[in-house]
């Protein structure tokens, strides 16, 4: 993906407004820019933004103006580098723009070494989710049961909701996509309201109209143990038991074990 607009005036300005606060917090200084004895602009001025970002001052007014541009990937990792934002921040960036930040290695080897250790000796498919369900890791068995963790960036929900490959290896995928939609419901009522997580809900909500009568089911669902009937090339259709793995030390994760016994 080399550049796209962002399609809603709504997505434009809230992304707009965002990097303007960035701009505004941060400091001339840690930048190496002096900031000169009559500076009146709070944190930085637009044409210091656009010249870290290497973009034109007029291109970069446009954009801090919300207008309907194209905004390429690369851009927005000149600007993460540029603010020198944070995860967090660069992640919020991502998900107003519609983009998916990518994951660093670190993020991953940042898992503890113990975890690690013990989804890679399991024969059964075993694999760690965040709390935005991304894939944070897996084993052989399930990058064997899921094919599509391959891919970058893998999230649970973009999978079922939007892999074809997952909706022909699952039986009733229809109920299974339910319950998905419920349970990840569930973590963002209830784990702090995080902004990406509702952007991939609202997506899902915009994609499938049965997800916005979801949406408001009153059945309260949480992440848990269950049972799926899945078909992999290798094996067939099995039976799971799915059982759900917290780790004290890490309240944000969730190990997900897929056993057939």
């Amino acid at each position: 993906m080399t550049a796209e607009r962002l399609a809603r005036p709504a997505a434009r300005n809230e992304l707009s407004e965002f990097v303007r606060y960035c701009r505004e917090q941060a400091s001339p200084e840690e930048l190496g820019i002096s900031p000169g004895p009559r500076r009146r602009t709070k944190g930085l001025r637009r044409e210091e933004v656009a010249t870290l970002a290497g973009v034109g001052i007029t291109w970069y007014t446009w954009f801090e103006q919300g207008r309907d541009i194209q905004v390429s990937d690369d851009f927005l990792n000149r600007l993460v580098r540029g603010l020198r934002l944070d995860r967090a921040e660069q992640e919020h960036l991502y998900a107003l723009a519609g983009r998916v930040a990518r994951r660093s290695q670190a993020q991953v080897s940042e898992l503890p070494a113990g975890l690690l250790t013990m989804i890679n000796a399991l024969s059964d498919p075993a694999y760690i989710l965040d709390k935005r369900w991304d894939v944070l890791a897996f084993n052989k068995a399930a990058s064997e049961q899921f094919p599509m963790f391959g891919e970058q960036n893998p999230n649970i929900l973009r999978i079922v909701f939007f892999s074809d490959a997952y909706r022909k290896s699952v039986r009733d995928w229809q109920s299974t996509a339910r319950l998905m939609f419920l349970k990840a419901r569930h973590d963002y009522l209830t784990g702090g309201s995080d902004p990406i997580l509702r952007g991939l809900l609202d997506e899902i909500v915009d994609a499938f109209p049965l997800a916005k009568k979801w949406w408001s089911d009153p059945e309260i669902v949480r992440i848990g143990d269950s049972r799926k009937e899945l078909h992999s090339a290798n094996f067939g259709w099995r039976t799971f038991h799915l059982s759900v793995l917290v780790y004290e030390d890490r309240p944000d994760i969730r190990i997900i074990v897929y056993s057939t016994g």
